[in-house]
C-alpha cells in the first residue's frame, strides 16, 4: 500500500533538500576533474546511514577521486520514523535513500548480500547468523572488482562488544579482505570475472562518538591520526563541503537525519589500521592519482586544461576521443557511461521518452511520448528505432507522440528480492551482480547521436510524467506489472475457533474485464466459493469479502490469492513504497497471507490508539476482531477518552508526537478515572516531555536482542500471565528478530516488573514490562517488540498482549 507523508510544509523540505548540484559549467567541470583521476577509495560499514557523508563528499569533491560505499546491509532489520515499512520493504526504501545521498555527494553506492537482521551485540554473533565467509567472499569482490587504494573503516575492528556487532562485523571483514582481495587462493571462483587487487592502505575513521562526546574528543590525544579538514569552501561550486554532506545526510528520512547545513572548519580523523602507513599527514602519499602515460589520460588532461567555463561545448572532440579511446580498451568501465553523460551535459543534449502510466502489462499497447532538445548551437542528426533520422535544428526540439507495445517482459522486480533470504543472506543468481546497488531493468529505446567523427548510442528509460498544478512536473520510473494483482490487508490472520470475514484487495490493469478470483488454503480451512468480479477500467480496484473458517483446531497454513482471466492465472500481490525523496519503488510478490487458529481468548475493550513513528499494531488488533480508533492529537480533545477503556501509544509516540507534552495531563487523568494505557517503546534520547508516565519513569538503553532469550515471570500469579490467557514458557517461543529494545531504566515504586530476562553473557533486565495502578485505573509501559510480534503472526505475543488489555475489561 503506498504510504504518503502529511504536510505540505514536509513534502517540500524534503523535496528541496534532494535537489543535488546542478549542471551548471561549475558542476560539468567538477565532474571532469572527478574523471580525470583514476583512483577509488572505499568506506565501509553495516548500514545505510552508517556512511560519514562528509568524508565522501570531501574525497569526491576536494580530491576528486572515485569514492565507494560498501554498506554490509541494506537496513531491513531497522526501524522506520516515515511509515510502517519493515523487513524487505524497509530494505528497499532505505536502499533507495542511500542511492539519492550518493546523487549529492557524488559516491557511488554497493552492498554485500547480508540481510539486516536486527540489533546484535557482539561481532561474534553477527558472523554466526551471516555465515562469515559468506559476507567476507562478498568484500573481497567489492575489493576486486572495484580496485580501491584505500580503504576505510567506520569502526573500530577492535570493539567487540562495545557497540552494535553489525559494525564492528564491518571492520572486522575491511581488515581480513585487505589481504585476502589481494591473495589467489581466497574466493578463487571470482577470478573467472575480476583479478586479485591489493589496496595500498587501511584506516578506521574515528569519531567524537566513540569517545562520548565532543568534549571528551577535544581533549584527546591526536598523536598518529590523520587530520582531514572536511569543512573546505569550493568557490567554483559555490558551496562548502559540509554542506553538500548535510544535504546528502538529510537523504536518510525514514531515520530521521534530516539535518541543518553545516558551514565553516570542520575536521575528521583517520587511524592507520594496514598497509603503506603514509609519512606525512597525506593520506594519499605516494598514490598516483592519474594513468600514467597513456592516450586516455591524456585527453582527459586536456579536457580539464582546455575546458572554459562559458564555452563548455568546446570539449566534445576531447570527450568523444576519450569515448572511443575507453570504448575500445575496456568498455565495460562504469566511467564510459560518465563521459557519455558528460557529452551529453557539455553539448546540452536532452533526451525524455515518457508517458502518463505508471505501470503497463505484457502485451499492453501505451502512449508514448519522446522528446529530444538539441540546445546546441548546430544541428545534429540522431537516428531512432525503425531505422529513421532526423535532422534537429540548433536550438530546436523533436518531440513525437507514439505506441509503445510491451513485448513479454519479467515483472519488474528489485533483483535481490525475486528469491526469498535464505541464512540472513540475499540470493543472487548471477554472481556478477553481487554488491550492485540495482539493476535496471527500465523498458529503453536507443537512440543514436551523430557528433560527425563519432556516433553514439543512448539508451532512454521510458518513465512516467505527470504535472502537478501545485510542484511542477515529475518523473517516475516506469514499471511492468502482471495484469491482475491481490493484496492483503496484512501478512497474518489470528483466529480463535470462529470463522472470518478476509478481505482482499484486486487490482485490474487490463480495463473492462471480468476475472474469477478465490482463495486457496489447506483442508484445515473451510473457504467461501470463487467470485467474478467486473472491471471497467484500468486501475480500478475492487475489496472482495472471503469466508475462512478454521476445521481443525491447530490449523496453521497459507491462504492464496488466485485470478483467472481469458484462460491465464495470475497470483501476484503489488507492494508500493512512494516518498517525496525517492523514486517510487515496487515489489511484486506471491499474493499469500498465513493463517492460524489458536486458543486465544480476546477480551471486550474498546481501544484508542495515538500513532508514533508508524507500525501495524491498529490493523493486527482489528484482524482478530477489534475494534480501534486511531486519534488525531493534533486535534486534541480530551473528551473523547471517555468512549475508550484502553489508549495504546504508538512506538516512539513520546519521541515523534511534540503534542503529547502539552496533553499528556489528560493521558494520566483518563488513567487516575479508570482507564488503561498502554506505552510502547521510546527512545531514551530525544524525548520530546520527561514526563512519559503518571509518575516517575526513566528509560535506558537495555535490550535483549535475542529473541530466543529466556523470559522469566517475576509474578506469577499477575494477571497479565492469567486472564484471560494462561500463559506459559511455550508463549515465549518463535519470537522473531528480537525480544525488544528500550526498556525502563528505573521506575517508581508503584509499578511491578512482570518480566525479567537476558541476553547470553549478560546480566538479568527487569525493565521490559512493568505495570502500576494509578488512581483507579493501569499503567503500563513495554519495551517489548509487539510490534514486530503481532504483524508477524507470532501466537504468545498475541496472547499476552491480549492479557495486557483485560487489565481494564469493560465491565
Amino acid at each position: 500500500m503506498i504510504k504518503f507523508l502529511v504536510g505540505i510544509s514536509f513534502f517540500m523540505s524534503l523535496l528541496c533538500s534532494a535537489q543535488s548540484l546542478q549542471n551548471t559549467s561549475s558542476e560539468i567541470y567538477d565532474d571532469l576533474l572527478r574523471l580525470q583521476n583514476n583512483t577509488t577509495v572505499m568506506y565501509i560499514a553495516a548500514h545505510p546511514d552508517d556512511e560519514n557523508t562528509r568524508v565522501i563528499s570531501w574525497l569526491t569533491h576536494d580530491k576528486h577521486v572515485d569514492a565507494v560505499y560498501l554498506s554490509l546491509t541494506r537496513g531491513d532489520g531497522g526501524q522506520n520514523l516515515i511509515g510502517t515499512e519493515k523487513g524487505e520493504l524497509l530494505g528497499l526504501l532505505r536502499t533507495q535513500e542511500l542511492l539519492e545521498a550518493r546523487k549529492i555527494d557524488k559516491g557511488r553506492q554497493w552492498f554485500t548480500r547480508a540481510l539486516d537482521f536486527g540489533y546484535s551485540k557482539t561481532a561474534t554473533e553477527t558472523l554466526k547468523f551471516w555465515d562469515k565467509q559468506q559476507v567476507l567472499s562478498d568484500v573481497v569482490w567489492a575489493i576486486r572488482k572495484n580496485k580501491p587504494e584505500i580503504i576505510i573503516t567506520r569502526f573500530d575492528p577492535n570493539s567487540n562488544g562495545e557497540t552494535h556487532g553489525h559494525h564492528t562485523a564491518s571492520a572486522i571483514l575491511a581488515m581480513e579482505a585487505f589481504d585476502l582481495a589481494a591473495d589467489s587462493k581466497a574466493f578463487p571462483e571470482q577470478l573467472k570475472y575480476v583479478k586479485v587487487w591489493r589496496p595500498k592502505r587501511l584506516f578506521y575513521n574515528t569519531s567524537w562518538w566513540f569517545f562520548g562526546s565532543k568534549e571528551n574528543f577535544e581533549k584527546s590525544d591526536k598523536t598518529g591520526l590523520y587530520p582531514i579538514n572536511v569543512g573546505n569552501y569550493y568557490p567554483i561550486l559555490g558551496i562548502s563541503n559540509n554542506e553538500i554532506s548535510s544535504k546528502a545526510r538529510s537523504m536518510h528520512a525514514c531515520q530521521g537525519f534530516g539535518t541543518a547545513l553545516e558551514r565553516g572548519n570542520d575536521m575528521e580523523y583517520l587511524k592507520f589500521l594496514k598497509g603503506d602507513q603514509p609519512k606525512t599527514n597525506d593520506i594519499f602519499e605516494g598514490i598516483q592519482l592519474k594513468s600514467e602515460n597513456s592516450a586516455l589520460q591524456k585527453q582527459l588532461d586536456l579536457a580539464v586544461s582546455e575546458y572554459q567555463f562559458s564555452n563548455p561545448k568546446l570539449t566534445l572532440q576531447r570527450l568523444l576521443q576519450a569515448y572511443k579511446l575507453m570504448k575500445k580498451e575496456n568498455p565495460k568501465d562504469s566511467k564510459l557511461a560518465e563521459i557519455k553523460d558528460l557529452i551529453l551535459k557539455t553539448q546540452g543534449i536532452y533526451f525524455e521518452w515518457t508517458t502518463e502510466k505508471a505501470f503497463g502489462t505484457s502485451g499492453e499497447e501505451i502512449s508514448t511520448r519522446l522528446e529530444i532538445a538539441n540546445r546546441r548551437n548546430a544541428e545534429v542528426t540522431v537516428s531512432l528505432p525503425g531505422n529513421t533520422s532526423q535532422t534537429i535544428l540548433a536550438n530546436e526540439t523533436f518531440k513525437e507522440n507514439q505506441k509503445y507495445k510491451i513485448e513479454n517482459r519479467n515483472y519488474s522486480n528489485p533483483y535481490w528480492m525475486e528469491k526469498m533470504p535464505k541464512n540472513n543472506l540475499y540470493i543472487t543468481e548471477n554472481p556478477e551482480n553481487i554488491g550492485l546497488p540495482e539493476i535496471s531493468n527500465a523498458i529503453t529505446k536507443k537512440v543514436t547521436v551523430d557528433f560527425g567523427t563519432t556516433k553514439i548510442d543512448f539508451d532512454i528509460p521510458l518513465q512516467q510524467k505527470t504535472v502537478d498544478p501545485s510542484i511542477g512536473e515529475m518523473y517516475q520510473p516506469f514499471y511492468t506489472i502482471p495484469t491482475f494483482v491481490a493484496n492483503f490487508d496484512q501478512e497474518n490472520f489470528i483466529f480463535s475457533n470462529q470463522p472470518k470475514q478476509i478481505a482482499v484487495e484486486v487490482q485490474s490493469f487490463a480495463g473492462k474485464s471480468t476475472p474469477t478470483v478465490s482463495l486457496n488454503g489447506s483442508k484445515d480451512w473451510k473457504i467461501s466459493p470463487a467470485q467474478k468480479v467486473i472491471f471497467t477500467e484500468t486501475g480500478e480496484k475492487q475489496t472482495l469479502y472471503f469466508q475462512v473458517e478454521p476445521i481443525s483446531r491447530n490449523a496453521n497454513s497459507t491462504l492464496e490469492t488466485v485470478i483467472e482471466s481469458e484462460g491465464k492465472t495470475y497470483n501476484q500481490s503489488l507492494q508500493v513504497v512512494a516518498y517525496p525523496h525517492i523514486d517510487r519503488q515496487i515489489w511484486t510478490k506471491k499474493s499469500q497471507v498465513q493463517v492460524q487458529n489458536l486458543d486465544l481468548k480476546i477480551p471486550t475493550v474498546k481501544i484508542a490508539y495515538i500513532t508514533g513513528s508508524g507500525d501495524d499494531i491498529p490493523s493486527s488488533l482489528r484482524a482478530i476482531g477489534l475494534k480501534v480508533d486511531e486519534l488525531d492529537v493534533k486535534n486534541w480533545n480530551a473528551a473523547q477518552l471517555q468512549n475508550y477503556d484502553v489508549l495504546i501509544l504508538g512506538i516512539r509516540a513520546f519521541n515523534t508526537q511534540p503534542e503529547l507534552a502539552m496533553i499528556n495531563q489528560d493521558l494520566w487523568k483518563f488513567v487516575e478515572n479508570g482507564g488503561l494505557i498502554i506505552n510502547q517503546y521510546n527512545t531514551n534520547r530525544g524525548l520530546l516531555t520527561i514526563d512519559i508516565a503518571p509518575f516517575s519513569l526513566k528509560l535506558g538503553s537495555g535490550r535483549i536482542s535475542e529473541e530466543d532469550a529466556k523470559l522469566k515471570m517475576l509474578v506469577p500469579n499477575h494477571p497479565v500471565f492469567n486472564n484471560p490467557n494462561k500463559l506459559t514458557d511455550q508463549d515465549f517461543e518463535n519470537w522473531v528478530q528480537e525480544r525488544g529494545l528500550y526498556f525502563a531504566d528505573s521506575w517508581d515504586g508503584k509499578m511491578i516488573p512482570l518480566l525479567e530476562g537476558n541476553d547470553t553473557g549478560e546480566s538479568p533486565k527487569q525493565g521490559s514490562l512493568l505495570a502500576g495502578k494509578y488512581g483507579k485505573g493501569t499503567y503500563v509501559y513495554t519495551g517489548l517488540s509487539f510490534f514486530r510480534e503481532l504483524p508477524a503472526g507470532v501466537p504468545g505475543a498475541y496472547r499476552l498482549f491480549m492479557n495486557i488489555l483485560a487489565l481494564r475489561t469493560r465491565k
